[in-house]
Protein backbone atom coordinates (compact mmCIF):
# COMPACT_ATOMS: atom_id res chain seq x y z
CA UNK A 1 0.00 0.00 0.00
CA UNK A 2 2.73 2.14 -0.11
CA UNK A 3 2.74 4.45 -2.87
CA UNK A 4 5.68 5.65 -4.75
CA UNK A 5 6.42 9.48 -3.85
CA UNK A 6 7.46 11.36 -6.72
CA UNK A 7 11.07 13.05 -6.41
CA UNK A 8 10.56 16.69 -7.02
CA UNK A 9 13.79 17.63 -5.01
CA UNK A 10 15.25 20.58 -6.70
CA UNK A 11 12.80 21.48 -9.39
CA UNK A 12 10.25 22.88 -6.61
CA UNK A 13 13.13 23.97 -4.57
CA UNK A 14 14.43 25.83 -7.45
CA UNK A 15 10.95 27.02 -8.69
CA UNK A 16 10.05 28.21 -4.92
CA UNK A 17 12.87 30.46 -4.65
CA UNK A 18 12.21 31.87 -7.95
CA UNK A 19 8.82 32.53 -6.98
CA UNK A 20 10.13 33.87 -3.14
CA UNK A 21 12.12 36.38 -5.26
CA UNK A 22 9.58 37.95 -7.77
CA UNK A 23 7.00 37.93 -4.94
CA UNK A 24 9.56 40.07 -2.79
CA UNK A 25 10.43 42.28 -5.44
CA UNK A 26 7.21 42.70 -6.45
CA UNK A 27 6.41 43.91 -2.77
CA UNK A 28 9.75 46.55 -2.81
CA UNK A 29 8.53 47.72 -5.68
CA UNK A 30 4.98 48.24 -4.58
CA UNK A 31 6.11 49.63 -0.50
CA UNK A 32 8.61 52.02 -3.02
CA UNK A 33 5.56 53.45 -5.01
CA UNK A 34 3.54 53.55 -1.41
CA UNK A 35 6.22 55.99 0.31
CA UNK A 36 6.44 58.26 -2.68
CA UNK A 37 2.20 58.25 -2.67
CA UNK A 38 2.86 59.00 0.77
CA UNK A 39 5.83 61.80 0.33
CA UNK A 40 4.07 63.45 -2.24
CA UNK A 41 0.54 63.61 -0.72
CA UNK A 42 2.25 64.94 2.43
CA UNK A 43 4.64 67.13 0.43
CA UNK A 44 7.64 66.11 2.22
CA UNK A 45 10.74 68.07 2.06
CA UNK A 46 9.16 70.47 -0.17
CA UNK A 47 9.84 68.48 -3.77
CA UNK A 48 6.67 69.68 -4.59
CA UNK A 49 5.75 65.58 -5.52
CA UNK A 50 2.72 66.61 -6.01
CA UNK A 51 2.30 68.48 -8.96
CA UNK A 52 5.44 65.74 -10.03
CA UNK A 53 3.33 62.87 -10.24
CA UNK A 54 0.22 64.24 -10.77
CA UNK A 55 0.32 63.30 -14.37
CA UNK A 56 1.93 59.96 -14.09
CA UNK A 57 -0.42 58.62 -11.10
CA UNK A 58 -2.82 57.84 -13.50
CA UNK A 59 -0.54 54.89 -13.93
CA UNK A 60 1.15 54.31 -10.81
CA UNK A 61 -1.97 54.22 -8.91
CA UNK A 62 -2.81 51.11 -10.96
CA UNK A 63 1.13 49.58 -10.98
CA UNK A 64 0.72 49.90 -7.28
CA UNK A 65 -2.28 47.85 -7.01
CA UNK A 66 -1.56 45.14 -9.02
CA UNK A 67 2.29 44.87 -8.13
CA UNK A 68 0.83 44.79 -4.13
CA UNK A 69 -1.94 41.89 -4.97
CA UNK A 70 0.73 40.02 -7.28
CA UNK A 71 3.23 39.96 -4.48
CA UNK A 72 0.28 38.31 -1.83
CA UNK A 73 -0.60 35.87 -4.46
CA UNK A 74 3.09 35.06 -5.67
CA UNK A 75 4.19 34.26 -2.26
CA UNK A 76 6.10 30.28 -2.54
CA UNK A 77 4.35 28.09 -0.69
CA UNK A 78 6.17 26.51 2.58
CA UNK A 79 7.33 23.44 3.24
CA UNK A 80 3.90 23.02 5.73
CA UNK A 81 1.66 23.71 2.73
CA UNK A 82 3.26 21.36 0.55
CA UNK A 83 2.96 18.39 2.93
CA UNK A 84 -0.60 19.45 3.96
CA UNK A 85 -1.45 18.91 -0.03
CA UNK A 86 0.66 16.04 -0.38
CA UNK A 87 -1.40 14.61 2.97
CA UNK A 88 -4.31 15.31 1.28
CA UNK A 89 -4.10 14.04 -2.15
CA UNK A 90 -2.73 10.51 0.06
CA UNK A 91 -6.08 11.22 2.38
CA UNK A 92 -7.76 11.12 -1.41
CA UNK A 93 -6.20 8.29 -2.63
CA UNK A 94 -6.78 6.12 0.90
CA UNK A 95 -10.59 6.89 0.63
CA UNK A 96 -10.71 5.71 -2.59
CA UNK A 97 -8.78 2.45 -1.95
CA UNK A 98 -11.17 2.16 0.78
CA UNK A 99 -13.93 2.51 -1.23
CA UNK A 100 -12.80 0.41 -3.87
CA UNK A 101 -12.40 -2.07 -0.88
CA UNK A 102 -15.43 -1.67 0.71
CA UNK A 103 -17.53 -2.62 -2.92
CA UNK A 104 -15.54 -5.34 -3.36
CA UNK A 105 -16.13 -7.01 0.12
CA UNK A 106 -19.74 -6.77 -0.39
CA UNK A 107 -20.09 -8.18 -3.95
CA UNK A 108 -18.00 -10.90 -2.10
CA UNK A 109 -20.06 -11.66 0.78
CA UNK A 110 -23.25 -10.57 -1.48
CA UNK A 111 -21.76 -13.71 -3.83
CA UNK A 112 -20.88 -15.65 -0.66
CA UNK A 113 -24.98 -15.49 0.37
CA UNK A 114 -25.73 -16.12 -2.93
CA UNK A 115 -24.07 -19.15 -2.88
CA UNK A 116 -24.81 -20.62 0.65
CA UNK A 117 -28.58 -19.25 0.66
CA UNK A 118 -28.85 -22.67 -1.69
CA UNK A 119 -27.39 -24.44 0.79
CA UNK A 120 -29.05 -22.62 3.83
CA UNK A 121 -32.23 -23.81 2.08
CA UNK A 122 -31.37 -27.34 1.22
CA UNK A 123 -30.18 -27.54 5.36
CA UNK A 124 -33.49 -26.23 6.58
CA UNK A 125 -35.13 -28.68 5.06
CA UNK A 126 -32.95 -31.07 6.26
CA UNK A 127 -33.29 -29.98 9.91
CA UNK A 128 -36.89 -29.69 9.93
CA UNK A 129 -36.80 -33.71 8.42
CA UNK A 130 -34.22 -34.67 11.25
CA UNK A 131 -36.76 -32.43 13.65
CA UNK A 132 -39.70 -34.55 12.65
CA UNK A 133 -37.68 -37.84 13.30
CA UNK A 134 -36.70 -36.74 16.76
CA UNK A 135 -39.92 -35.04 17.45
CA UNK A 136 -41.56 -39.16 16.31
CA UNK A 137 -38.98 -40.83 18.53
CA UNK A 138 -39.64 -38.62 21.56
CA UNK A 139 -43.13 -39.32 21.17
CA UNK A 140 -42.87 -43.41 20.96
CA UNK A 141 -40.60 -43.28 23.68
CA UNK A 142 -43.46 -41.05 26.02
CA UNK A 143 -46.19 -43.51 24.52
CA UNK A 144 -43.51 -46.45 25.45
CA UNK A 145 -43.12 -44.91 28.83
CA UNK A 146 -46.94 -44.19 29.65
CA UNK A 147 -47.46 -48.01 28.84
CA UNK A 148 -44.70 -48.75 30.89
CA UNK A 149 -46.80 -46.60 33.93
CA UNK A 150 -49.94 -47.70 33.23
CA UNK A 151 -48.58 -51.15 33.29
CA UNK A 152 -46.83 -50.88 36.76
CA UNK A 153 -50.10 -48.89 38.18
CA UNK A 154 -52.06 -51.84 37.04
CA UNK A 155 -49.59 -54.68 39.10
CA UNK A 156 -49.80 -51.67 41.89
CA UNK A 157 -53.47 -52.46 41.69
CA UNK A 158 -53.07 -56.24 41.83
CA UNK A 159 -50.64 -56.29 44.77
CA UNK A 160 -52.47 -53.63 46.81
CA UNK A 161 -55.51 -55.63 46.39
CA UNK A 162 -53.35 -59.06 46.83
CA UNK A 163 -52.20 -57.77 50.50
CA UNK A 164 -55.33 -56.34 51.58
CA UNK A 165 -57.16 -59.80 51.09
CA UNK A 166 -54.03 -61.10 52.99
CA UNK A 167 -53.85 -58.55 55.84
CA UNK A 168 -58.26 -59.60 56.22
CA UNK A 169 -57.06 -63.71 55.98
CA UNK A 170 -54.24 -63.02 58.97
CA UNK A 171 -56.30 -60.78 60.80
CA UNK A 172 -59.40 -63.81 60.43
CA UNK A 173 -57.24 -66.06 61.13
CA UNK A 174 -55.33 -64.49 64.21
CA UNK A 175 -58.99 -63.74 65.32
CA UNK A 176 -60.01 -67.44 65.39
CA UNK A 177 -57.00 -68.30 66.59
CA UNK A 178 -55.44 -70.07 63.93
CA UNK A 179 -51.92 -68.98 62.72
CA UNK A 180 -51.70 -67.37 59.39
CA UNK A 181 -49.78 -68.12 56.61
CA UNK A 182 -47.24 -65.82 55.14
CA UNK A 183 -47.61 -63.98 52.51
CA UNK A 184 -45.71 -65.34 49.05
CA UNK A 185 -43.88 -63.12 47.23
CA UNK A 186 -45.55 -61.65 43.93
Amino acid sequence: MAAAKPNKGKADGASGNMMGLVSKGLAVTATILASLFFAAALDLGHLDLAHTLSGPAIALVPLFAILAIAAMFLVPKSDADAAAIANAAQIAELLEFQSRATSQIIALQNKVDSLSGQDAETLKARNKELQDQLDAIHQAERDKVDSQIEALRQRNEELEAQIKAWALEAVGKSVKGETPQPMKAA
